[in-house]
């Protein structure tokens, strides 16, 4: 589920990472990045044709991105606060496991909505590419909430926590792969983790 996980390090919280330099002009080019991956994939993003696409020759996309890796580990971090934007706007009440089924809803439609958001975030589709710390620790963030929530279920052990990242990833992974545009895959998604939670022998009343 997420880039390089280290399940030997759950349970402990990540601290928020700083936020990058923020500028209109890194919002143009991280919006054209994203443009160019959603028409031809992440690997067609390159610093030429975003710095054409943005109205500014190549050397001054320097002064904002320091490489091709960097912009992807911009789009990364990006990825990631919009997906916390979207997590923090959402309403918390119910229980543990009615949370669990909230946070992964949200997460799969986010990724599956737009692909290049599934490879870059849950995949290692760009060779080469590691999240700096500050990005890598949004995707901590993510997966600690996760393995709080389903600790409180009594199903927050690494092996559990394996199945049911594998389950997350994989169902977006499907939709997009086999049904783009539809539901076919994502529509099973709380069936799926009922099953996943039964099979861990956490009572659909837990708290």
């Amino acid at each position: 589920m997420i880039v390089g996980m280290n399940l030997s390090t759950i349970g402990t919280t990540a601290a928020d990472p700083p936020a990058p330099r923020r500028s209109p002009r890194r919002d143009q080019i991280l919006a054209a990045a994203w443009d160019i991956a959603e028409e031809s994939g992440l690997g067609a993003v390159t610093l030429h044709e975003v710095a054409r696409r943005v109205g500014i020759k190549q050397p001054s996309l320097y002064g904002h991105v320091g490489s091709k890796l960097d912009l992807y580990d911009a789009m990364f971090h990006q990825a990631y606060e919009q997906l916390f934007a979207r997590i923090d706007a959402a309403e918390w009440t119910g229980t543990a496991r009615e949370q669990v089924l909230g946070l992964s809803r949200i997460v799969v439609d986010f990724v599956v909505e737009n692909p290049p958001r599934q490879q870059l975030l849950f995949q290692r589709t760009i060779p080469g590419f590691e999240p700096s710390p500050e990005s890598y620790g949004l995707a901590r963030r993510l997966i600690d909430r996760s393995v709080a929530l389903l600790s409180e279920l009594g199903a927050g052990d690494p092996a559990q926590v394996d199945v049911y990242t594998v389950l997350i990833a994989g169902i977006g992974s499907q939709q997009i792969a086999n049904d783009p545009g539809g539901d076919r895959y994502t529509r099973h998604l709380e069936d799926l983790l009922d099953l996943f939670l039964d099979h861990c022998a956490v009572p659909k009343e837990a708290p």
